[in-house]
Order: C-alpha cells, then structure tokens, then sequence
C-alpha cells in the first residue's frame, strides 16, 4: 500500500514535471473570449511560417511603468509569444529601459536616438512612493531589424479626444497589425512602387518630404510625370496626384483613366478653390477663386464631385496673429477656414484617427447611382459647419468676428471618400485615336475591380517648410502645427489610405479587431466595498474549510475511525 502510494506520488510528480516543461517549449491556449482577442489571422500565421531569416525587435516599453504601460507591455509580450509559435527561432525580442542608461547625456543622446529612428516619446505623470509628482518619459514602440534593415514600430494610439481607457484599449487592439505590418514592410518581396503625379504645378518635393518619407517604409517611392504617355503609371500599385495647380491635357487624363482600367489605385488630393496663404499673410486680404484642373469630369464619371465653394468649422485649428495690445507675440485665434474634420470610427482607414486638419478644404458630392460603386465617406466636417461660395475675399481681420452657430448649419460636409468597384472609362464614348494616333492599346469601357480615395484638399499632404539660402527645406513633420505643438491624424490617415489600396494580403481588416472594454461600475464599486472584500477575502477561506470537512468525512466514511488513529 505504501509502496503504491509512493509510487503513484512519484508519477504524478513526474508527469507535472514534464507538462512543464512541455508548456515552456510550447504556447497552448484556448480563446474563450467573445472577440477571439487571443488568436490570431490567418494572414499573420502564414507570414510568419514564411519568414526566411530572423527579425529581432527591441521593445523599449520596460521598466517602472504606470499600471496602464504594464498593461500595455505584457500585452506585446504576449502578442510576441503568439508569434514565436509560429514564427519559431527565426523571431526573437528584448524589452529595453531607455531610462537605465547611466549618465544624463548618454542618456538624452539615446532619447534622440531613438527618436530620429522614428519612435515618438511621451510624457507621462508618475505618483512616487512619498505620494510626490513626477513626469516621466517613456517610448511605447519598438524597432524591428529584419536584414540589416530597421523600420520603428509606435505602439500607442494616442488620440486626443478620446479617454485613456479607450486610447490604451484600441492601442491594445492595434498590436497585431502594427507588428505584422511592420514585419511585413521588411521583407524585400512585399515592396512595392508607387508614385507621386508631377507635372501640373504640384507642391515642391520639400513641401512632402514627410509624407514621401513615411510611405517610403513600405514602398519604393517615385517622382512620376506622365508626359502624355498612356503606358507611364503601367509599373506602380498605387498613384498620388497631390494639390495640382495646372490644368490636365487630355492625354494625361486617358494615361490615369487608363492605369485605373487596369486596376490601379489613386489618392486624389485635389483643391477645387485655389487661395494664396501668402497674400493673405502679407496684405491681411486674399481672393479665393475656383480652380480648374479639367479633372470635374473624370471624377464625376467616377462618382464624385468636389464643389467649388470654402468650408468654415466651428471645430477649427486657430492661426496665430499679432495681439492688438501691441505686443509682438502672437496670439492664437480661432480660423474658420482650417477645420479639424472627423474621421469615420467604423471603417480601416480612419478608425481611431486624431482629428485631420484641413486648409481651405471644400464638400464632396457622391454623385451617380450605380451599383457597381461603393461610396464610403472617410473624413466629415462637424456638426456646425457651412460652406461659402466662391469668389469670394478672405480678409484676416475674420478672426476678430465672433461666429453665429445658428448659421453654421450645413452639418457633417464630407471631405474625403473612398470608392470601391468597377467604374466607367471617361474616354467611353470618344475614338482615343484622334488624341492619341500612334498608340495600338485597346480601349477599355469599365475597370475591373478597384480603389481610389478622394479628399477635397492638397494641403492635407503638405508638411511646413522653411526657406533658406539653399532652398525650401522641411520643417515640421506632416500634420504638427508649431503653434499648438499639437499632431494632427493627417500622416496616419494618409499612410492608411494607401496601405488599404494595395492591401493585397488583407491584413489592414485587422485595425478592425474590436475588443470591448469591461470597465468597473465605479459607483456600484464604491457602495459596496465593504461586500466585495468579504467577498474576495472570507469566501475562500470558507470554502477552503468546507472542502476540508468534506474531504475528512470522506474519508471517515471510507476507512472507519482507525484512519484517523
């Protein structure tokens, strides 16, 4: 008997042992959550059982962190060891604590570092252990290396307008995609070429450096002119055609409306009303007339149609203006024509964008009723909004004016639009031989299946420059205002505009993952707080006695009294 009992002691030990061993080898579990928010796609199993050499990430969110970054963090690792799973040896990380670098200018010096790599820091206020205040600065991203090649990984949503809890959550939500986009960028097979349209009086290249820079993480990045050859955009995934100035000849129109029969993708950033900053700056008034790019209507057979006329927000980014009282401080000072346009929270896209500044922006019409177009409206003007008929003069002393909201009445004016489908050629029903009397192509009536993004403003891509003896310059990163300090969702939203158009892999479905929040009842919490630590303190100990009982009139019943003798 006590042989057998020592025996079956010894195999329950050992069978411990080995599942132990087996579960540190191994990641196993079982998701019982109603959003599946332990599982992972489809698609980022199968790139990451494709990996051909190993990709390191070094996470620099470690340390003593506030309870919301823990979360965070043990979030990533979390998401990581998923990955390990499949991605085995050839995946590999290190959470690192910038602040553990000694000495206060090594320390600065990699604070830089890391933010020329790309990594935005944060401040945050840290209670210490004497109750005291402090700030502290945390990086909450990472950067991967795959091949010698670094791409930086920033992990927090961080959006102004919502709560903590919601920016932490949806930061929660994001981690797959942002960490297999990544991934994905780095591997050479996945690059592809894009394209910024040049040749119709577009912003010099300084003006979106940011922007080319940025997509340059993800494509190869070109300076296109077409130059009236059908076949010139042939080569690329996806073209932008950014704040043209100049009107397009016809010949460039059928090499786009060609490119878009054979399935290509454009960002269209168009300024139907032209209006010069610069004077307005300079003389305090300014004319704002329409443009006329003869695009209206190649865009209308696509079905849109972006009005000529100006839109005032109430919801705006003030400029900033020299105070009345002398001074040669500038003062903020609300301006109607830079609204903050709202981004859609339902679709890929836009979902969890700050706010996209806009300047002189106009309203979008969708216009026609095939069912072939699927129309999506991706960014929209508050609820007191109007829009101002052109031409029309701008004066800078509009500042001083205190708007009436009962006349901003023209609600939620939609400023960028997403269309999905098959759409009509505008060349359709003319003989492209008479523009074109050496070209041999075919003429093609409808496209297949395809994208494009419309937004009613070029300057949602223009970043601010500085002029020097050398030349413009860059200044500020795409969507900052010096002013304010603040950052716009311009660059994010523009990056996911293009990541959607050639998301031939179908991960960008994955910023839709949605995990609900469970917040406690704090009122509820603190009513019955007496109950719940009863709850949580008496109940097991109640019920470990009761176990206890039952275990030994169990075994009376079994053995007699002598079992207890």
């Amino acid at each position: 008997m006590k042989k057998r009992n020592i025996r079956q002691f010894g195999i329950l030990t050992g069978g411990i042992v080995c599942l132990a061993l087996l579960s540190s080898q191994y990641l196993f579990r079982i998701d019982l959550t109603a959003e599946k928010r332990y599982t992972l796609s489809v698609e980022t199993r199968q790139l990451l059982r494709d990996l051909d050499a190993s990709v390191h990430l070094n996470i620099y969110l470690d340390g003593d962190l506030p309870a919301g970054f823990r979360k965070l963090r043990n979030g990533i690792r979390e998401m990581l060891d998923d990955f390990k799973s499949y991605a085995g040896k050839r995946l590999t990380y290190s959470f690192i604590d910038p602040a553990e670098i000694s000495g206060r200018k090594e320390r600065e010096q990699f604070y830089t570092d890391l933010e020329e790599m790309g990594l935005h820091k944060i401040n945050v206020n840290k209670t210490n252990k004497d109750g005291s205040l402090s700030q502290q600065i945390l990086f909450p991203g990472a950067v991967a290396i795959y091949k010698g090649r670094a791409l930086a990984i920033n992990f927090l949503n961080n959006n102004r307008v919502q709560s903590s809890e919601t920016v932490l959550n949806a930061s929660m939500e994001g981690l797959e995609y942002e960490l297999i986009k990544t991934i994905q960028a780095l591997r050479p097979d996945s690059i592809g070429k894009v394209a910024f349209v040049v040749g119709h009086g577009e912003p010099e290249q300084a003006e979106t450096y940011d922007l080319g820079m940025e997509y340059a993480n993800y494509y190869d990045v070109d300076v296109k002119t077409i130059n009236g050859q059908p076949e010139a955009l042939d080569q690329y995934k996806a073209v932008i055609i950014a704040a043209p100035k100049k009107p397009f000849d016809e010949k460039d129109k059928f090499a786009i409306d060609r490119y878009i029969m054979r399935g290509g993708k454009v960002i269209w950033l168009i300024d139907a009303v032209n209006v010069h900053a610069d004077s307005l700056a300079s003389t305090g008034y300014t004319f704002a007339l329409a443009t006329h790019l003869n695009l209206e209507d190649q865009l209308f057979t696509y079905g849109v149609r972006i009005n000529p006329n100006l839109l005032q927000d109430i919801e705006n980014n003030p400029i900033f203006v020299t105070a009345t009282d002398g001074s040669s401080k500038p003062v903020p000072a609300p301006w109607l024509y830079h609204p903050l346009v709202t981004p859609s929270p339902s679709h890929v896209v836009t979902r969890y964008l700050n706010p996209v500044w806009l300047r002189y922006a106009s309203d979008i019409d969708t216009v026609g009723s095939g069912s072939n177009i699927r129309k999506t409206a991706l960014l929209h003007s508050s609820r007191y909004s109007r829009l101002i008929g052109v031409p029309t003069m701008i004066e800078l002393n509009e500042v001083s004016r205190m708007p009436d909201r009962q006349v901003f009445n023209q609600s939620y004016r939609i400023t960028a639009v997403l269309l999905e489908g098959k759409f009509p050629s505008v060349f359709r029903s003319r003989n492209v031989k008479t523009l074109l009397p050496q070209w041999n192509g075919q003429q093609a009536t409808e496209s297949v299946a395809t994208k494009m993004i419309v937004v009613s403003d070029g300057d949602i891509a223009r970043n601010d420059v500085r002029h020097t003896m050398q030349g413009t310059v860059p200044a500020n990163p795409l969507g900052y205002d010096r002013y304010s300090g603040q950052t716009f969702g311009n660059k994010d939203f523009l990056v996911n505009a293009l990541n959607y158009l050639t998301d031939d892999a179908g991960l960008m479905r994955l910023r839709n993952r949605e995990f609900q929040l469970r917040l406690l009842d704090r009122q509820k919490v603190n009513g019955g707080l007496l109950g719940l630590q009863l709850l949580n303190v008496v109940l097991p100990i109640l019920l470990w006695i009761a176990g206890g009982v039952a275990y030994h009139l169990w075994r009376r019943r079994k053995y007699g009294r002598s079992a207890f003798v």
